[in-house]
């Protein structure tokens, strides 16, 4: 089932770098990303730096950014007001559906928010569905790139 991704401002190279790792692993050929956090750009602007953060992006994907077309989305906003499909929201919140409970669709986008604030509340609105994995343990959440798999794997596996 073809879905899409969308990366909401992360903020740690070593998460999108998993996250880009993983939807390769499953067949997605592009992710988008709003980079807030200027995860794509070099470290600097020598060329060496550039050089290096080139290496440092396929070691860090295992080569899975050679196969992955990353879309920066300047203008969220716009972006997701002109998505044709479903826009799916990893949330917690009052409407949202566990997981194991949700059906995804052709064309949805399955949203991730950043490590630490989330989402942000002007997007909420925009947001056509919210789903989300329940705790069995004492943690109150994972890591946005393990979130990321297991959503990833279900929807895929549907």
């Amino acid at each position: 089932m073809p879905v899409n991704v969308l990366f909401y401002a992360p903020q740690y190279r070593p998460n999108l770098s998993s996250m880009i790792r993983t939807a390769e692993f499953y067949g997605l050929d592009t992710v988008y990303i709003v980079d807030d956090n200027n995860l794509l750009l070099p470290l600097t602007h020598s060329k060496k730096a550039r050089a290096d953060m080139a290496h440092m992006a396929r070691v860090w994907t295992a080569g899975a950014i050679e196969f992955v077309t990353i879309n920066k989305i300047e203008d969220p906003n716009t972006f997701l007001q002109n998505y044709k499909g479903r826009k799916i929201a990893t949330l917690v919140d009052d409407s949202a559906q566990f997981l194991s409970d949700f059906e995804f669709q052709e064309d949805d986008l399955i949203i991730f928010g950043s490590e630490r604030d989330g989402l942000p509340e002007n997007i909420l609105p925009l947001i056509d569905q919210s789903i989300y994995l329940p705790t069995k343990g004492n943690t109150s959440c994972l890591n946005v790139a393990v979130t990321f798999g297991i959503v990833l794997n279900q929807a895929i596996g549907q």
